[in-house]
């Protein structure tokens, strides 16, 4: 049976993890949400979401946690996962290759050799540029 010590720990990754959520999860070109926006998005008081943050005796339901996954577009078992990065590229991917231009360029791409796939990553690197978009995250890509 777990003790107080559990709890307390639990209490303090979800504390950090949700503290995490704001300050990095949030539209570009902004800065992090507020407490009251995340609020007002999750039906969420206040309250607890500040005491969530603090990781105090605040003990959240499960539905808290998928309600404020689902309002920073995290899967759920980002709460209790032991690689939460790994949680939150999987869920940006997911949005990413929901997009039908990106669908394509992925389903094109499939079956080329190394060489062929450096000539497109290089290709999409030039026309970021070109529209001034910073460049491709390099630590997300799989190494061959």
């Amino acid at each position: 049976m777990p003790g107080q010590a559990d709890k307390d720990k639990g209490l303090a990754q979800i504390a950090a993890r949700l503290d995490r959520l704001f300050e990095e999860r949030h539209p570009e070109g902004r800065g992090p949400y507020t407490v009251a926006e995340v609020s007002t998005g999750t039906g969420i008081s206040d309250t607890l979401l500040r005491g969530m943050r603090k990781g105090g005796k605040t003990n959240p339901t499960i539905d808290t946690l998928v309600k404020i996954a689902a309002f920073f577009d995290v899967p759920p078992t980002y709460w209790v996962s032991d690689d939460p990065d790994k949680e939150v590229a999987g869920r940006d991917l997911q949005r990413a290759m929901e997009d039908a231009g990106v669908q394509s360029i992925a389903l094109r791409s499939k079956g080329l050799d190394a060489k062929g796939l450096r000539f497109v990553k290089e290709s999409i690197d030039m026309a970021r540029s070109s529209q001034g978009l910073p460049p491709a995250d390099a630590s997300d890509e799989p190494t061959p």
